[in-house]
């Protein structure tokens, strides 16, 4: 028996087609790039590709998947276990760089146009070169801090691009705690300075437009993505997120709320990103578990 086993061994270490098989169990990441107008400047961007896509003509579930502030594209990639994650799903992944943008239009700066990156720029890119469900139904968003802001804002403004958003420790109070902060905080510091670069230093429509819960408020529930919002009782956003909850509840929005052991931290956002690809794969809009 013993013999029988080390033969088998050997066997499978020789084959290559043993070995082909087994890289084509793993998700593939790289860097690519195009050239954005609203941003005047090539964007970097990492992919994650599902495993066996270039052996396929299958189309894919595209996650876009946001950075925080004082993030990059590479951050999802470096800081987490997604690309393993990845392994055992059918997604393409695109996670873009944000820089500390705030994934909005800036009033004030040039060429800082990250909302319009996102939206007619990246993603009409990512459905052209790679082999995406081009449709609502197959683009999802997610997010952490700065991203899980993000990702809820273009849920929001924009449900007819994305089924599922997911907000992890979301910075979703980056509007209406702004005033406070530039009267509190020092003005220079990257917190505040990005915020008031991307929606202006005084109150106008520019807020208003990019307040989540203000977007919320005039939103129609039942046009709206499913939301996932996770956040840690230990995380200094958490009432950010508890406010969101309940808003969505008021609203009568799908989702689901998830306060957790955690604070704001890779291992927290780790945890959450494999929860959300678990529950992506299931994701029935008429039975949500």
């Amino acid at each position: 028996m013993m013999k029988r086993l080390f033969l088998l061994i050997v066997t499978l270490a020789l084959c290559p087609f043993a070995q082909v098989n087994a890289q084509k169990l793993l998700a593939v990441s790289y860097e690519d790039s195009l050239y954005s107008p609203s941003m005047n400047r090539y964007m970097r961007y990492s992919v994650i590709l599902p495993p066996g896509y270039a052996e396929t003509s299958e189309r894919y579930t595209t996650l876009y998947l946001l950075h925080g502030l004082w993030g990059n594209y590479r951050d999802w990639i470096t800081n987490t276990g997604v690309v393993q994650y990845a392994s055992a799903y059918r997604f393409l992944i695109i996670a873009p760089d944000g820089g500390n943008g705030w994934w909005t239009n800036s009033k004030d700066v040039r060429y800082a146009k990250y909302e319009d990156f996102i939206m007619n720029d990246l993603i009409p890119a990512v459905d052209l070169k790679y082999r995406t469900l081009a449709t609502r139904h197959g683009r999802a968003i997610a997010g952490l801090s700065m991203g899980g802001y993000g990702a809820a804002k273009f849920a929001i403004r924009y449900p007819g691009s994305f089924f599922y958003a997911a907000s992890f420790s979301g910075a979703l109070s980056a509007i209406s705690s702004l005033e406070e902060a530039m009267r509190t905080d020092d003005p220079n510091s990257v917190y505040v300075k990005s915020r008031t670069d991307a929606f202006g230093a005084t109150r106008s429509n520019q807020w208003t437009r990019n307040d989540v819960f203000a977007l919320l408020d005039s939103a129609d529930a039942k046009q709206l993505p499913y939301f996932y919002v996770s956040v840690g009782h230990s995380d200094f956003l958490l009432d950010a997120s508890l406010e969101f909850g309940t808003k969505l509840r008021r609203k009568g929005a799908a989702y689901e709320f998830h306060e957790t052991i955690g604070t704001h931290d890779w291992l927290f956002w780790d945890r959450e990103i494999r929860t959300v690809l678990d529950k992506l794969e299931r994701y029935d809009p008429l039975n949500v578990k």
